[in-house]
């Protein structure tokens, strides 16, 4: 019978993990050598200039509310974004400002009070009256400036005037809609249930549980709240999918969401079929940077049965698909490529981890919920705008098309310019309602009869007659009129809402237009240099929870699947980010555990032999280890493949060799006479020998 290492082995094995994290980590004057934005510097700053005026004021309203109360998050080293609580006060501004974190003009509007308001990390205990102490800084800043945070646009280089109420309906690109059997499009604003509007009966309306707020751009924001189906009615997936004699064996889950962070681990649900946290149909998740899907199936390749629908597909933790934006996230599943995930209308290339499987064994009892799992404990915050489940796998040529066609209504503005353009000239918007707080507005478009190579620069958006505050990122634009109809540019802003879309009004500000100039004078300031990680960070890195499991398999020489079943079991307890500075003690234990298994596979299998040659598995602990030539048959191989000689950032062989001869001591101690332990116990000590140094820093570093 296989020998499992004892729990005396696994703390000795932490034990020596703690001796060789103090050798290998500790270097911290290193710093980031991210360059951050395209088109910046090539040195790692980015410059910014702002009113000398309006920073001024914002460094004795706001901003000592926000380093006070909010810097823990958002001083650029923990995870809140955007950075508006940083040391550097311009740096702060910038960052709170390009986000239309606040409404100068109605500070009750601003997302930062909102948010506060609404629950999000309030530091008093009374999240009321946080939110109105960030109000009342917010109003004490809009005095300390002409227009209430707003330039007005009287005599400028303008547009004429449009609201929301004189647009066009985009009818754009149409949706593909065929075998699409249950949609919420959430275009209810009120109430307690959203409407499954698909046509195929019996509809999924799903109730409202919990901290979920309606949006004016049809969607709901979900903050500890969730939205669920019956049991009866979710059965029609099951019918239409999975049953033996009337599925089609193959699914997409459609979704527009906005995540409110990136994280959030569980995986969080946003969109899931199942009974609880341990029983699913299919789930679409979160885990911060990544989307997770899982998947019941027949395979015999199924984790636990596949009852959890595990193994997972995620997204490969490098490219970062998850991210606080809105975003079109698909996943299909067919009889040929198994789960994919399209992100934005791209296919992320990550491939299933096992062959696809017919859906037999789906459990028709299970519900759809939204936000959350079924039975809770798993909750998503951020926005869905729509969600929508077909009974086929789309093609990439139809996810791609829904992508085009957006979310939400989108209404074309047609700005008029024939002032300065000549007659039927405009500048045409694509805007949408973005949220409760703000307008999308994108891709602005010259239309004019007579395109005379005359200059357009500099293109701000005003609302009710002052320059937003915020989300001028049309202030690059520099081109000449060339065309009858000609992009300007492919880019979206987001324009902070004042008085709300019945009353809004929207105008066109140019420097340049139609051959005639308007220059934007600016009061002077300074750029401020600021590094994107203004501290300094370590040189060294943490394995994640992925290359970790790959590490163990290359060192040890063992397929990834003899640690399965721990790998999948621990996955959320292991390191998820490369930052040594967040790696914690439970996470160490998750990471010796998985080494544990590891080194038995190894120990118990043919491989010992090749990986230890000499060393004799047959003898008792007494005389396998009664000499220092025996030992070193086991330390010698082991640093020489996990840790490696000669490297300045490793322990050296002599300090590995000292610690594991104190473990072999410990654990022979008890083998005093003939008898007292046998050829079970010797491999046992192997193993934690073994699972010590495989779990040390010198292998989780790097």
């Amino acid at each position: 019978m296989t020998m499992r290492p004892t729990r005396a082995l696994l703390t000795h094995a932490i034990l020596f993990l703690t001796l060789a994290f103090g050798v290998a980590c500790g270097d911290f004057s290193g710093s980031s050598s991210s360059s951050g934005s395209s088109g910046g510097p090539s040195n790692g700053f980015i410059s910014f200039s702002a009113s000398a005026a309006d920073i001024s004021a914002f460094e004795t309203t706001l901003y000592p509310e926000l380093r006070a109360n909010c810097a823990q998050c958002h001083e650029g080293n923990g995870p809140g974004s955007p950075h508006f609580a940083q040391t550097n006060v311009t740096a702060s501004h910038q960052a709170l400002m390009s986000q239309g974190k606040v409404n100068l003009t109605t500070p009750a509007n601003s997302r930062v009070v909102r948010k506060v308001a609404d629950g999000h990390e309030c530091w008093s205990g009374n999240c009321a009256a946080d939110a109105v102490t960030l109000q009342t800084a917010i109003e004490a800043w809009a005095a300390q400036t002409d227009t209430g945070g707003g330039i007005g646009v009287s005599g400028a280089l303008a547009s004429g005037t449009m609201g929301l109420s004189d647009g066009i309906l985009d009818t754009g690109t149409e949706r593909y809609r065929n075998n699409v059997i249950a949609l919420w499009e959430f275009k209810e604003g009120a109430g307690g249930v959203a409407r499954d509007t698909s046509g195929v009966a019996p509809a999924i309306d799903l109730a409202i549980d919990g901290d979920v707020e309606w949006l004016s751009n049809w969607g709901v924001a979900l903050d500890e709240g969730r939205l669920r189906g019956t049991a009866e009615a979710s059965a029609k997936l099951h019918r239409h999918i999975a049953d033996p004699g009337t599925g089609t064996q193959q699914y997409t889950i459609e979704a527009w969401v906005l995540p409110a962070n990136i994280v959030q681990e569980g995986p969080a649900r946003i969109v899931t079929y199942s009974r609880n946290g341990g029983a699913r149909n299919f789930t679409l998740g979160q885990v911060m940077y990544t989307y997770n899907a899982r998947n019941r199936n027949i395979s015999g390749e199924m984790n636990d049965g596949g009852t959890n629908g595990t193994p997972a597909l995620q997204t490969n933790d490098d490219d970062q698909d998850a991210q606080d934006r809105l975003q079109h996230v698909v996943v299909t599943y067919d009889q040929y490529r198994g789960r994919r995930v399209y992100v934005d209308g791209r296919y992320t290339g990550d491939g299933d981890p096992i062959p696809a499987a017919r859906l037999w064994n789906w459990d028709a009892s299970y519900r759809v919920a939204l936000g959350d799992e079924v039975s809770g404990g798993r909750p998503w915050e951020g926005h869905i705008r729509l969600v929508a489940i077909y009974q086929q796998a789309l093609t990439d040529a139809q996810i791609a098309q829904n992508y085009e066609a957006g979310v939400g209504q989108r209404l074309l503005l047609r700005f008029d310019v024939s002032e300065w353009m000549g007659p039927g000239s405009f500048v045409e918007f694509l805007v949408s309602d973005f949220d409760n707080y703000s307008y999308l507005f994108c891709q602005p478009t010259l239309v004019t009869p007579t395109p005379n190579g005359s200059r357009i620069s500099n293109i701000r958006i005003a609302v009710n007659g002052n320059l937003a505050t915020s989300g001028q990122g049309f202030e690059t634009i520099d081109v000449p009129a060339v065309a009858g109809r000609q992009e300007l540019s492919r880019q979206c802003t987001v324009i902070p809402k004042v008085d709300g879309v019945d009353l809004d009004t929207f105008t066109l500000v140019f420097e340049h237009l139609g051959g005639y100039e308007n220059i934007t004078v600016y009061d002077p300031v300074a750029p401020a240099q600021i590094p994107l990680d203004p501290t300094d960070v370590p040189l060294n890195g943490m394995r994640d929870f992925k290359r970790l499991n790959a590490s163990f398999s290359a060192l040890t020489g063992q397929d990834p699947a003899v640690a399965a079943a721990t790998f999948a079991e621990i996955e959320q307890q292991l390191p998820s980010d490369y930052d040594v500075r967040s790696f914690v003690s439970a996470q160490q234990v998750a990471v010796a555990k998985l080494a544990l298994d590891y080194c038995d596979a190894l120990v118990e299998g043919p491989d010992r032999t090749t990986f230890f040659p000499g060393f004799d598995f047959g003898l008792p602990p007494e005389e396998a280890f009664d000499t220092p030539g025996e030992r070193d048959l086991v330390i010698d191989p082991l640093y020489d493949r996990a840790v490696g000689n000669g490297l300045a950032s490793q322990p050296l062989h002599g300090e590995v060799q000292g610690a594991i001869d104190l473990m072999i001591d410990d654990l022979t101690a008890a083998c005093v006479a003939p008898g007292d332990c046998n050829d079970a116990r010797t491999r046992t000590i192997v193993k934690g020998a073994c699972a010590a140094v495989l779990s040390s820093a010198a292998v989780s570093l790097h």
